[in-house]
């Protein structure tokens, strides 16, 4: 019975009396709303007859120029000070149609009227008032644009005068010279002219004089800045009429609420019991990742800290990340990386079973806890089955995939760590056996934080090395074996600080960790593009990283480089590494597929490390292929690797390719490979890479031999 009254409590104060709450709050927002938008409605009524008052009185002021303008021309001569007998004759027809102005004055170039005409009859010279102010601000205006007339608002007796001003020209007849003489033309702004104002706009009681108490106004303001006076009406109420007229519907839609929302009150009262089962799903799901089912980045910080607040006791923290995921993705599309993941994770949790709490932090990153006894050789343990478990491809729909993993494992056997501590750790060492070779487990050691902050240190380093032109490209000989001499150079990079040279292995490995590979890539094409010419016609080798072929971006960059530098592409030798031919196929059959478009050459390199190099030659067009210094190591005393090189010979040759033999260092070596066939030859034993003007050197002294020789 407590239970049932107590849910009984909590449905009333948990249900009824917010629905009721809200109701109201609805109702309230409604009404609200409904007098905001009335006033709103009034607010932008009273703010367009503003506009189209100022547009009208804008218009009366244009008119009177115009009228000016005009009047000047046509009645030159009337106006002219030397005819004065005329002038009222003449004029005394249109002033007394009072069509478009009633009131006339002639006056001079300082404002002070000369003669003065009201409705067709002369009046004195202050009949009718005019400020002289106004009259001389307006004449300056026309001075400024003499072939305009213009136009305002002056002061007279007669009220409000808008005025039109224009300079008078002397009559042909008459000219001569002297001061100049201007016209105004002016018509008050009486109650008729407002009467029609109102008229045209459909307000009431359009009125002049000042501001008016509780109405609308827009200003009259003289040419000089007085203020004459206001336009005011009584304002249109077009909001608060709408809304009298919608007040009745919406007490309608608002009673049908009051009537959903008792309906959805019981609803709810029936739903509450399932609402109660699906809360432990909503728990679950907080906690888990959705792709994968493991618990996610939230339940593994929780699980750690848990394992913190038990007794004192071995805590390790594996963290492991998939090598190649990325290009997963980027290759077969979020769907077959999303395959990936959920094979992945269901593959570890199998491993993992009952030995520690796994989770998915995120990405292709997952984490397992280990508490307990040997908890440190528990969890590389399992780092290793994870790399075993990775090392087999998974085939999805006929798409095969391969990825590796990486494992980091910190532990801490006295709990002298930080949970946050003890996930840094095993993320150091996890980047560790990435930067290691990859697909290994490494423990974390305090070595580790000093080569992460010594690679970082490098890193920087190099990229002010790349902004400052603190690298080097040398050059490799590429031997012709049908002539012995140099046909192509290699560019390699190299750096060499103040401390002494960095070995390429460690810089480039570097660079691609912190993501400098395009722009370190970049700067060695810039610099062999601009030695090219110093070179003749010989063939320019440069090897490229991964990272620049998976940029679709690529061949346009390399053309704007090559157009800047003034190389022919004909001349530039792309190698490729059958690396990434295994790891992305598809893309980079795309991106030879660019490169011989563009007219450079692609050679494949590193042949014969390992993969299914013949099945390459037949798939990808290469004009090239050399043979890596592994197989040439063993080509004098290993007759697979001589049958290897011969066998890779006839196929490129066969497919229209030419093959180079690298890393020679003997002679013995040099003479079996070019018996086998190859056609060019390089390695220490022609020449070490070297900076531009040795390699110069030796091809001068090389064409100079040849010159002796056929002299």
């Amino acid at each position: 019975m407590f239970f049932a009254n107590r849910r009984w409590m909590e449905f009333v104060f948990g249900v009824v009396v917010p629905t009721a709450l809200t109701a109201l709050a609805a109702a309230a927002v409604v009404y609200l709303a409904m007098a905001r938008m009335a006033a709103e409605v009034n607010d932008i009524d009273r703010r367009g007859i503003a506009r189209v008052v100022d547009v009208l009185r804008d218009e009366a002021l244009t008119r009177m120029g115009f009228a000016a303008a005009e009047f000047a021309a046509w009645n030159g001569a009337a106006l002219d000070e030397n005819n004065a007998a005329t002038v009222g004759g003449d004029l005394r027809l249109p002033a007394e149609s009072g069509r478009f102005f009633d009131t006339l004055l002639i006056a001079d170039a300082n404002g002070a009227p000369i003669r003065t005409f009201h409705e067709g009859r002369a009046v004195g010279l202050d009949g009718i008032g005019v400020s002289q102010p106004d009259i001389a601000a307006l004449i300056a205006a026309t001075r400024l644009k003499p072939d305009q007339p213009a136009s305002g608002f002056v002061q007279s007796r007669l009220g409000p005068l808008a005025a039109g001003v224009r300079k008078i020209e002397p009559h042909a007849s008459g000219a001569r010279a002297g001061s100049p003489r201007y016209l105004l033309v002016g018509r008050p702004m009486t109650g008729t002219e407002f009467a029609a104002m109102a008229e045209a706009l459909g307000v009431r009681h359009l009125t002049f004089g000042p501001a008016p108490v509780g109405e609308d106004a827009v200003p009259l303001m003289s040419v000089s800045g007085a203020f004459l006076g206001s336009i005011g009406w009584e304002p249109r109420v077009s909001g608060t009429e709408a809304m009298e007229r919608a007040r009745l519907p919406v007490l309608a839609v608002l009673l049908l609420l009051f009537v959903v929302m008792g309906v959805l009150v019981v609803t709810i009262w029936k739903m509450m019991s399932g609402l109660r089962h699906d809360e432990t799903t909503a728990r679950h799901a907080a906690s888990h990742d959705p792709l994968s089912g493991l618990p996610n980045r939230a339940s593994f910080h929780q699980c750690l800290t848990t394992a913190y607040a038990a007794p004192r006791h071995s805590i390790a923290v594996l963290f492991a990340d998939l090598d190649g995921f990325k290009e997963v993705n980027d290759t077969y599309g979020h769907d077959v990386g999303d395959r990936l993941i959920r094979a992945a994770a269901a593959g570890f949790r199998a491993l993992v079973g009952s030995e520690g709490v796994l989770a998915r932090l995120g990405g292709d990153e997952f984490a397992v806890v280990v508490e307990g006894n040997l908890a440190v050789e528990r969890a590389c343990s399992l780092g290793g089955n994870f790399v075993d478990f990775l090392d087999e491809a998974f085939d999805f729909e006929g798409r095969t995939v391969k990825v590796g993993c990486s494992v980091g494992v910190a532990a801490d056997f006295d709990g002298r760590l930080t949970p946050g501590e003890l996930v840094r750790r095993a993320d150091v060492a996890m980047y560790a056996a990435k930067a290691g070779g990859k697909n290994r487990v490494d423990l974390y050691d305090a070595a580790m934080d000093a080569d992460r902050q010594a690679r970082a240190t490098l890193a920087a380093e190099l990229r002010e090395a790349v902004a400052n032109d603190g690298l080097q490209v040398h050059y490799q000989p590429v031997i012709s074996a049908k002539t012995g001499s140099i046909s192509a150079v290699e560019a390699l990079i190299r750096w060499i600080r103040p401390a002494g040279p960095v070995s390429p292995a460690i810089f480039l490995a570097v660079a691609e960790e912190a993501g400098m590979s395009d722009l370190i890539g970049t700067y060695v094409l810039r610099r062999v593009a601009r030695d090219a010419k110093s070179f003749g016609d010989l063939k320019m080798v440069v090897n490229v990283f991964a990272a620049q072929f998976r940029d679709p971006g690529f061949p346009d960059s390399l053309r704007g480089i090559l157009k800047a530098a003034g190389m022919s592409p004909s001349r530039l030798e792309i190698d490729i590494t059958e690396s990434f031919l295994a790891s992305e196929p598809e893309r980079a059959r795309r991106s030879v597929e660019a490169l011989h478009a563009l007219g450079v050459s692609v050679a494949l390199d590193d042949f014969g490390t390992g993969f299914s190099s013949v099945a390459y030659l037949r798939r990808f067009a290469f004009d090239k292929v050399k043979i890596d210094r592994s197989v040439v190591i063993d080509v004098i005393r290993d007759p697979a690797s001589q049958s290897l090189v011969q066998a890779a010979v006839a196929l490129a040759e066969t497919l229209g390719a030419e093959v180079t033999a690298e890393g020679i260092e003997m002679a013995e070596e040099a003479e079996a490979l070019k018996r086998a066939g190859c056609h060019e030859l390089q390695g220490y034993y022609f020449g070490a890479p070297t900076v531009r003007s040795e390699i110069l050197r030796r091809i001068s002294r090389e064409r100079q031999a040849v010159e002796q020789l056929l002299a």
